[in-house]
C-alpha cells in the first residue's frame, strides 16, 4: 500500500512508485558525475572571472561548501546563482567563450528553455530525466543556474507578487509537461502517490498551452521576477519559491569566497543565515534513508557528439 503525503513538499525523484522504468546512479556514477560537474564550474569560472562575473553557491551546493568544503558526497548536480545583471552579461558572453562545449538553455534565450531557470549543459554527455524524454532540447549533463531577483520593499506587496510569480511558475512548467509529455513521466507518477498532482499538471498545462508555448510562459515567468532595487531579494527559482527565499540584502552582501574541492567559490555574507532558511539543521548528517534518490533514464558521459 503507497503511503500518502503532501506531495508538493516532495519532487518526483523521491515518491514511491512501482513504476521500475528509471535507473539509479551508483556511487561510482555519483563519484564520475562530481568530477565532469567540477570541469563545467572551472570552465565556467575562468569565463566568469575574465568579465568580472561572480558565481554564486546556491542550494546544495552552497551547503555542501560549508558542511563538506565541496560536493555533498551523495549529491549529483550543482546549484549556482547570479545576481540578475552578471546573468545577462554571461548570456551575452556565453556563445563565443564556452559555445563550443557547452549549451546554454534559459528563458529568453536564442537556444530556448527546457525549465523556468537556466542550465548549463555539456556537449558529449547524455542525461535524460523522465521529464524531458520527449522535449526537443540537447539531453547533456547540467548545471542549473538561478538568478537573485529584487523583491519588493512592501510586504503585501511582496506576498501578492510571490503568489503570482509561484503560479507562473507552476504555470509554466505544466504547459512544458503537457506540450512534451513523457511517457516515462506518466508510467512512474500514475503508479505513484503523486498520480493526483500529475493529473492537475497536465490538465492545467493542457488549458494554458492554449494561450502560449511553454518555452514563451517560462520567458513571462523569467520577466516577471524582476524587480526595481530594494533591500530585498529573492531566488524566485529557488527551491522554496519566490516567498520562501526572500533574504535581506545584507545577508547576501558583500559576498565571500570559501574552499570547493580543490577550488574556491563565493558563498553569501551570512551564509548561515541562509542555509538555516532553508535546511534548519544544516550541520546535522541525514539518515540515509532520507537523501534524495538519483533516478534518470539515461546516463553518459563520454558519447559521441
Amino acid at each position: 500500500m503507497i503511503k500518502k503525503y503532501k506531495t508538493k513538499n516532495k519532487n518526483y525523484a523521491q515518491m514511491n512508485s512501482t513504476s521500475n522504468i528509471q535507473y539509479q546512479m551508483t556511487d561510482e556514477d555519483l563519484a564520475k558525475m562530481h568530477t565532469v560537474l567540477l570541469g563545467m564550474y572551472k570552465d565556467l569560472k575562468s569565463v566568469c572571472d575574465k568579465h568580472g562575473l561572480k558565481i554564486i553557491a546556491g542550494g546544495g551546493t552552497a551547503l555542501g561548501a560549508i558542511r563538506h568544503k565541496g560536493f555533498i558526497p551523495w549529491d549529483d548536480d550543482m546549484d549556482l546563482a547570479f545576481t540578475r545583471d552578471d546573468f545577462e552579461t554571461l548570456k551575452k558572453v556565453f556563445p563565443a567563450e564556452l559555445g563550443d562545449n557547452y549549451y546554454l538553455l534559459a528563458p529568453d534565450s536564442s537556444a530556448g528553455a527546457n525549465c523556468f531557470l537556466a542550465r548549463m549543459m555539456k556537449k558529449g554527455t547524455t542525461l535524460l530525466n523522465m521529464i524531458d524524454e520527449a522535449s526537443p532540447y540537447p539531453h547533456g549533463i547540467y548545471i542549473d543556474f538561478t538568478t537573485l531577483d529584487n523583491a519588493p520593499e512592501n510586504k503585501v506587496m511582496r506576498r501578492l507578487k510571490a503568489f503570482n510569480a509561484d503560479a507562473l511558475r507552476f504555470i509554466s512548467y505544466s504547459a512544458y509537461w503537457y506540450k512534451y509529455r513523457s511517457k516515462s513521466l506518466a508510467d512512474f507518477m500514475l503508479n505513484s502517490e503523486g498520480k493526483n498532482y500529475y493529473r492537475i499538471r497536465i490538465r492545467t498545462g493542457q488549458f494554458f498551452s492554449v494561450f502560449k508555448t511553454p518555452e514563451k510562459w517560462f520567458s513571462a515567468y523569467d520577466r516577471f521576477i524582476r524587480g526595481k532595487r530594494s533591500s530585498k531579494l529573492t531566488f524566485a527559482a529557488g527551491r522554496k519559491k519566490y516567498w520562501g527565499e526572500v533574504l535581506d540584502y545584507n545577508v547576501c552582501f558583500p559576498l565571500k569566497k570559501v574552499p570547493f574541492e580543490d577550488t574556491e567559490i563565493y558563498v553569501f555574507n551570512d551564509v548561515d543565515a541562509y542555509l538555516k532558511m532553508l535546511y534548519g539543521d544544516y550541520h546535522k548528517i541525514p539518515d540515509e534513508s532520507h537523501r534524495e534518490k538519483h533516478l534518470c533514464l539515461k546516463l553518459d558521459f563520454d558519447r559521441e557528439v
